[in-house]
C-alpha cells in the first residue's frame, strides 16, 4: 500500500518517514490525571536527573538528564503532553487539535487493510476514547533505562502507543503498539498482539446522556441504507440527537427562510437584479428575515458568490420538503430540480407576486422522525465525501449536493441554535 508522507500531527512533532537525530514516540491515554507521570518519573530517576517545567499538578514538560550511573552520557528523555478541553469518549466535531489528530488517526487506521481484523476493530474502538496525548522524545535514542520508564508509564496510563520506529520496538515500521510492546497494527496490516481492551472511565461515560434506543436504531437504519446505496460511512459516528429532544424550527420560520432563499436564487441565477429582490423582501416584510450574508450578496452579486448561491438551490428543496410541499428528497448524486414544485406552492414567482398565498399554505412541518431521518442519514453521507476527499477517492455520493443538504437539515433541527449564516455541517 501507498504509505503518505505525513500520517497525522503528533503533539510537538511531526512524524515524517525520514530518519531524524532523536527518537520519539506518543502514548495516547485515556487518562487525565498528568500527576501520575511526574510519580511514575520520580520513583524511576532520582531527583538529581528531573527538570520539570510549571507546578507539580500542572506541568508542562519533564525531562531526564543523563547520569553515568543510571543513563549513557548525553541522553536526554523529554516528555509533554495536551489533553482534551472536556475528557469523554466519542470524537465529537472540535477544532481542539487532538481532536483534529485523533480524527485524522481514526481515518488512517481505517484505511489500512489488516491481517487481524477484530484487532483493527478494537483499536478503532479505541482512538474515541482517547483524552491525553503524551509525546516523548530521546536524544539521540531510547536506551536502559529510558525504555524502562516508557513502558512502566505505558502500563501505569493504560496507554498505546504510536511510532514511526525505535529501539523500544527495534522496528523502522510505523505503527501502534500496546502497553506491552506488542505489535497492534503497522502500515502493512502487520499485527503480533491478540486483544486490546478499551476502557472507559465511569465518570466520563455519566457525564454524558448516551444515546437512547430511538436513536442507536435510527444510526443503525442510515448505516444499512448508505451500506445499499454503496456509500461507505463510519460506525463510530455517534447518534444524532432523538424526538426527546429535539427542537425543530416553526412552520413560519421555515416558510420565511425559504421564501428569502428563493427571491436571492433568483439573482443568483441571473434572472433579476439584487436592487430588485431587496425591495421586493422589504415589501413583503422578510427583508428581517435576510441574514447579513445574504443583504451583502444582494448588494454587491458578485459572479463568484453567484455561483456559490445557486447552490442554495439543495437548501430550497430541502425547506420546500419539510414543508410537504416536496414529496421526497430523492438520490444524492442527482440535483434537485426546483421546476418539478408545482408553482401554485413555490414562495417566489416574481418581484410582482405575493407570498402570501405560501405563507397560507406553510402550517405544517413532516413529522420530527422523518426529519431527524433524513439528518442522519445526510450527516454520516457527509462524512463518506470528506472521507472520500481525504483518501482522494470518489464517493457515489455528490459532496455538494449532500453538504447543502446536511446544511438546510442542520439548521431545521436547531442543530447547536445555530443561525442560517453560521450552520456547521461537523462529520
Amino acid at each position: 500500500m501507498k504509505i503518505p508522507k505525513l500520517i497525522f500531527e503528533s503533539f510537538g512533532y511531526i512524524c515524517p518517514l525520514e530518519k531524524i537525530s532523536m527518537e520519539n514516540c506518543t502514548l495516547y491515554t485515556h487518562e487525565v490525571d498528568m500527576g501520575k507521570v511526574l510519580t511514575r518519573m520520580r520513583a524511576h530517576f532520582d531527583a538529581s536527573s528531573l527538570k520539570v517545567t510549571g507546578q507539580d499538578d500542572h506541568w508542562e514538560s519533564i525531562t531526564v538528564v543523563s547520569k553515568k550511573r543510571r543513563l549513557r552520557k548525553g541522553n536526554t528523555l523529554t516528555i509533554t503532553y495536551r489533553q482534551r478541553a472536556v475528557p469523554g469518549y466519542t470524537l465529537e466535531h472540535s477544532d481542539e487539535p487532538i481532536i483534529v489528530n485523533l480524527h485524522g488517526m481514526y481515518a488512517f487506521v481505517q484505511q489500512i487493510s489488516a491481517d487481524n481484523q477484530e484487532l483493527k476493530e478494537r483499536l478503532l474502538a479505541k482512538i474515541p476514547t482517547i483524552n491525553t496525548e503524551v509525546v516523548i522524545k530521546a536524544e539521540p535514542s531510547f536506551n536502559g533505562d529510558l525504555r524502562s520508564a516508557v513502558m512502566e508509564l505505558a502500563y501505569e496510563l493504560d496507554a498505546f502507543f504510536f511510532s514511526e520506529g525505535n529501539v523500544i520496538f527495534n522496528t523502522d515500521v510505523q505503527g501502534f503498539w500496546d502497553k506491552t510492546g506488542a505489535l497492534l497494527l503497522d502500515v502493512n496490516g502487520h499485527s503480533t498482539a491478540t486483544h486490546l481492551t478499551v476502557n472507559i472511565d465511569a465518570k466520563y461515560f455519566d457525564s454524558q446522556t448516551p444515546p437512547s434506543p430511538d436513536a442507536l436504531e435510527r444510526k443503525a437504519r442510515s448505516l444499512q441504507q448508505l451500506q445499499s446505496m454503496g456509500i461507505r460511512s463510519s460506525a463510530m459516528l455517534p447518534a444524532i440527537t432523538d424526538e426527546s429532544n429535539v427542537v425543530l424550527r416553526t412552520p413560519a420560520e421555515v416558510a420565511a427562510r425559504v421564501a428569502v432563499l428563493s427571491a436571492v436564487n433568483a439573482v443568483a441565477f441571473g434572472y433579476l437584479e439584487g436592487k430588485e429582490i431587496i425591495g421586493y423582501l422589504q415589501q413583503h416584510q422578510l427583508w428581517e428575515h435576510t441574514t447579513p450574508e445574504e443583504k451583502s450578496f444582494l448588494d454587491n452579486p458578485t459572479e463568484e458568490l453567484k455561483t456559490k448561491e445557486t447552490w442554495k438551490c439543495e437548501d430550497i428543496w430541502v425547506l420546500m420538503w419539510a414543508l410537504n410541499k416536496v414529496p421526497e428528497l430523492g438520490y444524492m448524486n442527482d440535483l434537485c430540480n426546483l421546476d418539478m414544485v408545482p408553482q401554485e406552492v413555490y414562495p417566489f414567482k416574481g418581484v410582482e407576486s405575493d407570498p402570501a398565498s405560501f405563507f397560507s399554505s406553510a402550517k405544517e412541518l413532516r413529522p420530527a422522525t422523518e426529519i431527524l431521518d433524513a439528518n442522519d442519514l445526510y450527516y454520516r453521507a457527509h462524512w463518506s465525501c470528506v472521507d472520500a476527499i481525504l483518501k482522494s477517492e470518489e464517493s457515489p455520493a455528490h459532496r455538494g449536493i449532500v453538504y447543502e443538504r446536511h446544511y438546510a437539515l442542520n439548521w431545521l433541527i436547531n442543530y447547536r441554535n445555530q443561525p442560517w449564516d453560521e450552520v456547521t455541517c461537523d462529520t
